[in-house]
């Protein structure tokens, strides 16, 4: 007699889940590697204003490594999903402690570049509010 098993979910299907949108919308790296099943060394979607060295951007070379590859496509992937479904996250504590690391280490350009960061963020949460809004309208 046959059994059908079912193929568990292990982050790796593409669904937005809960816990990855929330991840997402807290600017919470750690907690969306974990929701993502993604290694600590792996690129994260988050950009590199938030993530730091593990952020991800369309620009970015595609490194040597095939696995590496694979690992950024992911990242970028997840990176446009989660943009086009709930927008820009609310990083401010992020970019509040970033700047707060600059300044400890005391690099002026560093410092200079995280307050411009921090003062363009509502402006970068309001323009992928109305990307979505437009997005999700209707053509009539």
């Amino acid at each position: 007699m046959g059994t059908k098993r079912r193929i568990k979910d292990r982050g790796k299907s593409g669904h937005l889940r809960p816990e990855i949108v929330a991840a997402w919308m807290a600017g919470d790296v750690a907690a969306l590697q974990f929701a993502l099943h993604s290694s600590p060394w792996e690129p994260s979607p988050f950009p590199y204003e938030i993530a730091g060295p593990l952020g991800c951007d369309e620009d970015d070379e595609p490194p040597d490594n095939p696995d590496k590859q694979k690992s950024l496509a992911r990242a970028l992937s997840w990176q446009r999903k989660l943009l086009a479904a709930v927008g820009w996250p609310d990083c401010r504590p992020e970019y509040e402690k970033n700047l707060a690391r600059a300044q400890k280490i005391g690099d002026a350009e560093e410092i200079e570049y995280r307050r411009e960061v921090l003062a363009g963020f509502e402006a970068t949460r309001a323009e992928w509010a109305q990307r979505i809004k437009a997005a999700h309208v209707a053509p009539e």
